[in-house]
């Protein structure tokens, strides 16, 4: 099987730039549809307008490919626009750039009690915890050794290059004496440490040596330094009366990167190195492990936890036995992160999610690494009962414990390995903790602003979807989104859905536009009680058809949102200053704006090992959605700034079983109409209205 290092040397196509006329056209015919005529004809004539500037634009951006292939021939034409983009943006990460994915439950873990008389009621943390850096160690190690096996669809092999830019990554803020405050992505390629979290402290230790070999090779092996290191912080916390000796250092990476940058000034001009060499080290680790003091029951907040933490103050103090470091402290898990980074996140009960820093990385490299790890983390254990179990990764020569650890000893005195957990301590003024408490302050009320819904949805999943609706499960979905909203707001808003373009090199992703003039005939016609049901299927089929095609397109990397964009970058670098080429109308008008405000921002990313994922929401009026289709069952988490979200998901569920009950139907009859079939579904989508009531013609 190819490997990552055979995708090294191997170049893929590079991502086309389509013709611009063929770009303008589908943005054209993405607008349509969410415009008045008005609106739609001036659009038309500010693209008519822009066409002579475009043409230069375009003609300057395909030189600048030609010479970028040449240059640098493993790279994309929109690849550093793509980096700007995130690394210019200067609000906090939380909930606007950085999505998680929380691991199913592993299965292992159910023989594992809750409390152990070694690892008291943290055993399932610890356990869990070890099990998965475990298998993260190995994947970085296929990484660094060239033995990852390569993405491929079919037999179709995939760009790797994001796969580098996972490990030892970190989003650096800009210095005051950059010329453009723009942050950088940092990434150092001979990291081997781990940085560990717990009650907002910190501690680091080395787990590969020099030769990028995993130094703890089975989970007993690295129990105890992540017990060790929750004692210390159950032990500080009972005698520390400090608030300096207590500060929660992880809130700055919540800040927008301006504040952030203004304190990281501060340390690296202070006398006392001590913070920023605590700053390097957490930098340039492999990754961040937050282990957190919370057994959430709520579905709710677990996914608040993993996305943005959640904050918990405590406002009242009825224990006077007990000394509190403050009055009113933090002490939800909103502390326990840092943002900037990769972060495996475990909870007391072995719940176990990612959050990841997205501006190297897409959710499709993230999700093979979590595959992969939730995978071995079950097959290793397996193996300890038979080595007839396959691996997951592949392994150097066998060793026997012994002489492993006759080599570690070797190595840890030629490269000074510190495999002992060790704290960070931090030197602390009034600087320091007033920006803390501000940091602190900004992050609950972010937290505040945003609610979460859950929909676990077990009726039907992807098989009945294409047996029954025949039609893509991605589509179904995507109509199911556009029913519901326009039930809430009889309304069609811009969407957005990310395909991927990774079989060309370097290729990240393109904008799908749900919205067409086929799925608002499929949701006006679900609504129209004279449309009889088969008419409504049909229609269904038309939409999902269409959003397949437009999805094909854009996975062959010809979309129109990024050529576009690299236009306007090109503008923006090149000609801002020149008064003879001015910014294209296309840029300044409404429709420009329309189709980048994503009022439904949504992602698919299914996989057995991911019991669901999500992120915010992208615009103040919007909804973040991500879903995931299994074969037998369909689970979307939405984010909102409390709008009614929990309305929202009501109305999926509510559509996903009218559908259903109406393809049902209109099995037996194919002149049956909605009026005479109308259900308490249908009742409910509409808020107790009579279908009269609801305009399907607007």
């Amino acid at each position: 099987m190819p490997s990552i290092r055979d995708a090294g040397t191997q170049v893929l196509p590079r991502l086309p730039i389509p013709p611009l006329e063929d770009t303008l056209k589908r943005y054209l015919a993405r607008l349509q549809p969410l415009q008045d005529r008005r609106s739609f004809e001036r659009t038309q004539q500010a693209v008519e307008n822009s066409q002579e500037v475009l043409r230069i634009l375009d003609k300057e951006l395909r030189e600048y490919d030609e010479q970028l292939a040449q240059r640098e021939p493993m790279s994309s034409y929109i690849e550093q626009f793509w980096f700007d983009s995130y690394l210019e943006y200067d609000e906090s990460v939380v909930l606007n750039l950085n999505p998680y994915f929380q691991l199913a439950d592993d299965p292992t873990m159910n023989n594992v009690p809750k409390v152990s008389t070694r690892f008291s009621h943290f055993n399932r943390q610890v356990k869990r915890t070890s099990k998965l850096v475990v298998s993260m160690l190995k994947f970085v190690k296929a990484i660094r050794t060239g033995t990852l096996p390569t993405d491929n669809v079919r037999g179709k092999p995939m760009t790797m290059d994001q796969y580098w830019k996972l490990f030892g990554s970190a989003r650096i803020p800009p210095s005051s004496n950059e010329p453009t405050p723009s942050c950088h992505l940092q990434t150092d390629p001979t990291s081997h440490h781990v940085v560990v979290m717990y009650k907002s402290q910190f501690y680091w230790f080395d787990v590969l040596d020099i030769n990028n070999e995993p130094i703890f090779q089975q989970p007993e092996e690295l129990e105890w330094n992540l017990y060790s290191i929750i004692m210390d912080g159950e032990q500080r916390e009972e005698t520390d009366q400090n608030l300096q000796a207590l500060c929660p250092m992880g809130v700055f990476t919540t800040e927008n990167r301006s504040v952030w940058s203004n304190v990281r000034d501060y340390i690296s001009k202070a006398d006392d190195p001590t913070n920023a060499r605590n700053l390097k080290i957490i930098d340039s680790a492999l990754f961040v492990i937050c282990l957190d003091n919370s057994d959430l029951e709520d579905e709710r907040d677990w996914i608040k936890s993993m996305i943005c933490g959640t904050s918990k103050i405590d406002l009242n103090d009825n224990d006077e036995s007990k000394i509190k470091p403050s009055l009113g402290l933090q002490t939800g898990t909103c502390t326990n992160r840092w943002y900037d980074k990769l972060q495996l996140i475990v909870d007391r009960s072995g719940r176990a999610g990612i959050n990841f820093e997205h501006t190297g990385v897409d959710g499709h490299t993230v999700l093979r690494m979590t595959m992969d790890i939730y995978t071995d983390s079950i097959v290793n254990f397996a193996q300890g009962i038979t080595r007839n179990v396959p691996k997951v990764f592949e392994d150097a020569e066998e060793t026997t414990t012994s002489h492993r650890q006759a080599k570690l000893s070797y190595m840890s005195k030629q490269a000074n390995l510190i495999t002992i957990p060790r704290k960070l301590e931090w030197s602390v003024d009034s600087f320091i903790l007033s920006s803390l408490h501000f940091a602190e302050t900004r992050v609950s009320d972010l937290i505040s602003q945003i609610e979460f819904e859950y929909l676990d949805f077990k009726q039907f999943g992807a098989a009945h979807i294409k047996s029954q609706f025949k039609c893509s499960p991605d589509a179904f979905l995507q109509m199911c989104f556009q029913t519901a909203y326009y039930a809430l707001y009889a309304r069609f808003e811009t969407t957005y859905e990310p395909a991927m373009t990774k079989f060309f090199q370097n290729g990240r992703t393109e904008a799908i536009r749900t919205v067409s003039e086929q799925s608002k005939t499929f949701v006006k016609s679900f609504f129209d009680s004279t449309v009889p049901n088969p008419i409504k299927l049909k229609n269904l089929q038309e939409a999902c058809a269409q959003h397949s095609t437009v999805t094909k397109e854009c996975s062959m990397g010809l979309g129109q949102d990024r050529h576009l964009y690299a236009l306007y970058c090109i503008w923006k670098k090149v000609f801002a200053n020149n008064p003879n080429i001015p910014l294209p109308e296309l840029f300044q008008d409404a429709g420009w704006s329309k189709i980048n405000t994503n009022v439904l921002s949504t992602s698919n990313c299914g996989n057995p090992c991911l019991k669901n994922f999500g992120f915010g929401p992208v615009c103040s009026n919007g909804f973040g959605i991500g879903y995931i289709i299994r074969n037998d069952s369909l689970s979307v988490v939405v984010s909102s700034r409390h709008r009614q979200t929990a309305r929202f998901v009501e109305l999926m569920q509510r559509f996903l079983l009218e559908i259903d009950r109406m393809s049902h139907k209109g099995e037996s009859s194919s002149t049956t109409t909605m009026g005479t079939l109308q259900s308490d579904n249908m009742k409910y989508l509409l808020s107790g209205y009579d279908y009269f009531d609801v305009s399907v013609t607007g």
